[in-house]
């Protein structure tokens, strides 16, 4: 099972990225300043997953419609090697640059959903 995601605001995500999952300090290599983890220098990486209904579910054969749900995430390292980091809302404020990969709202998005308003992030540590 993985572990539970955190929710908290986008504007605390830079703070977050500070830590691990276990809540320790990230260390980063060659660094003797004790700076931390700049999202904006970790590489972009983006995910279409899809998001689908079928209209009429009672009914057979009735249309299922679906919608791209655009994500992003940064890959960052520290000296444990590499995570990621669910940026998908971050992406869009504070001038984040969302650059190659795509715009960082959903051109596609489900009706009523905002990237904007979601405050879930998910760490991942690749061991």
């Amino acid at each position: 099972m993985s572990p539970p995601c955190h929710v908290f605001p986008v504007s605390e995500l830079p703070a977050h990225v500070q830590a691990d999952v276990r809540g320790r300090k990230r260390k980063l290599d060659g660094d003797s300043s004790g700076g931390g983890v700049d999202l904006s220098k970790c590489k972009l990486r983006s995910l279409a997953q899809y998001h689908c209904e079928i209209e009429q579910p009672q009914t057979p054969n009735s249309p299922v419609r679906c919608w791209a749900v655009n994500r992003f995430f940064r890959e960052c390292k520290d000296k444990k090697g590499t995570f990621s980091v669910e940026t998908t809302a971050w992406e869009g404020t504070n001038g984040a640059a969302v650059g190659a990969a795509g715009s960082a709202t959903a051109s596609h998005q489900h009706p009523g959903t905002s990237v904007a308003d979601k405050t879930m992030y998910s760490f991942y540590q690749d061991d």
